[in-house]
């Protein structure tokens, strides 16, 4: 291989040790906070040797729909397939939360406390356990860590001695998201002002007698809110084929029923299986 042509090829006993650690990986990052170090094969990254799994998996399930049809065998390859694909889902939603608050809490306690994160268990980061591409998002929160500090003098607020002014220089990875007039402004030292205090004319006693006359009001909308907006795990969508070649093995639908596929037949699938019949030359699309 060329040097500087991309990841190396893995071999089937090596994809095969990939996807034991995507689902290791996946059962340990479920009960932990923080990142888990993840297996790499030597010369590729975790997420490159998962991309090489998946993309093995669909070229075996092909052939084997093609030369056999929807067999047993090609059943069990793409439920096997269908759980990858899950893990991959999962674990990167899982693990980029994790990743997002180590970085925005190790930066705030930083700021506090040199000490702070030892007390509260926070480990450090051993790049050398982690992808390359999970680093430059781990960076680039850090990054804008910094500059949220910067901009609402988060420092000063807290009495801090140390000035805070907003961050000088901004990584590479996030020069391609910012617009150069906020950059520009962003980059300005920021120095906070002192404001005479004016007494409100609002009385204490006022805006309490008025919080007990509305309870509703007293309560954060965003914590009710953020129960009834949780996402509910949807079914996976169905597609509508017409059937070209008789399959002869019975194919197991989303109810659990098997069903035999004739040419000509219309049916509505689960949407996996209908791409892998329409891949293998057995169906078409027959959308109403």
């Amino acid at each position: 291989m060329t040097v500087g042509s991309g990841p190396r090829r893995l071999s089937k006993g090596e994809l095969e040790s990939v996807h034991k650690s995507l689902i290791e990986v996946t059962r340990k990052q479920r009960g932990s906070d923080t990142p888990v170090d993840v297996a790499m094969p030597d010369g590729i990254g975790f997420w490159d040797a998962v991309g090489q799994l998946l993309q093995n998996m669909e070229t075996e399930l092909s052939e084997t729909v093609r030369e056999e049809g929807m067999t047993a065998k090609a059943q069990l390859l793409s439920r096997r397939l269908g759980v990858a694909r899950t893990c991959v889902r999962d674990l990167t939603r899982i693990r980029l939360a994790s990743f997002t608050r180590h970085a925005i809490t190790s930066n705030l306690l930083n700021s506090v406390n040199k000490d702070s994160r030892e007390s509260i268990g926070l480990p450090l980061m051993d790049w050398n356990k982690h992808d390359p591409a999970e680093r430059i998002f781990y960076n680039g929160l850090k990054d804008l860590t910094e500059m949220y500090k910067a901009s609402t003098s988060w420092s000063n607020m807290l009495g801090y001695s140390e000035s805070v002014g907003v961050v000088t220089e901004v990584s590479e990875t996030l020069r391609d998201y910012s617009d150069d007039d906020n950059q520009e402004s962003i980059t300005k030292r920021f120095a906070p002002t002192e404001e005479e205090w004016e007494e409100p004319d609002f009385d204490e006693e006022d805006r309490i007698r008025e919080m007990n006359d509305y309870p509703e009001h007293a309560s954060s909308p965003s914590e009710s809110g953020s129960v009834e907006e949780q996402p509910s795990e949807e079914p996976d969508n169905l597609l509508r084929i017409k059937v070209l070649k008789d399959v002869e093995d019975p194919i197991l639908m989303a109810d659990g029923t098997e069903v035999v596929l004739t040419q000509g037949d219309i049916e509505t699938c689960p949407s996996l299986i209908a791409e892998i019949l329409i891949a293998a030359g057995l169906a078409e699309a027959a959308p109403i």
